[in-house]
């Protein structure tokens, strides 16, 4: 059986604000300003508050209209790979036995690069990063390893059902995540794949 792997990424943690809402949020601060002296202190700038409205206007509208071809912003780190092999499972180069894994779970597994997040008109990209997955493997010995993943149309984790199975028949993946992680929701197709399971078991 051939590895299966995935790019790992560590997210930096805290509150983050993109240069292009920094120079939004003040620009509209600006062009309050100017008109809250205007109209409260009848300050004369000869005009100038429409040229920056104007050009303020233009950049704003510019901006929502660019959020539709971008893609969300990195924040963190990537770091290395995960690689499923057969009987043991490798992070950062470090190798991880089956037998001392007590459990395999994966979080948000849905996230794809590119794919759209949604269609609202706001300053945040429309296409999602591919980074919003993220897994968490705990050993026997009661430590965990938590990591976000990068997903893209030809590396998703659904696509590993070979690897995903084995898992599944050694203990770390229960039947219901393997199914979720899969995309298996039918109960016709369900039953096939519990079928074939069954099958492979026999032979």
């Amino acid at each position: 059986m051939n590895p299966r792997k995935l790019t790992l990424f560590r997210e930096k943690k805290g509150i983050y604000i993109s240069p292009e809402n920094i120079v939004a949020i003040s620009w509209t601060a600006l062009i309050f300003l100017i008109y809250y002296l205007k109209h409260s202190f009848d300050y004369n700038f000869r005009g100038i508050e429409t040229g920056i409205l104007i050009i303020g206007t233009i950049y704003i509208i510019g901006l929502l209209i660019s959020t539709f071809f971008r893609y969300e912003r990195e924040i963190g780190e990537y770091c290395g790979r995960i690689s499923f092999y057969e009987n043991h499972i490798n992070i950062e180069n470090k190798d991880y036995d089956l037998e001392e894994i007590q459990k395999l779970e994966f979080y948000s597994t849905f996230d794809i690069k590119g794919d759209f997040t949604n269609y609202l008109l706001e300053f945040a990209p429309h296409l999602s990063n591919g980074l919003n997955n993220r897994f968490i493997l705990t050993l026997k010995n009661g430590k965990q390893i938590e990591y976000n993943f990068l997903q893209t149309k030809s590396e998703q984790i659904k696509y590993y059902k070979d690897v995903l199975t084995n898992y599944h028949k050694k203990g770390i993946i229960s039947w219901l995540e393997l199914l979720n992680i899969l995309k298996i929701e039918d109960y016709n197709e369900i039953q096939k794949f519990k079928k074939e399971i069954t099958i492979a078991n026999t032979v």
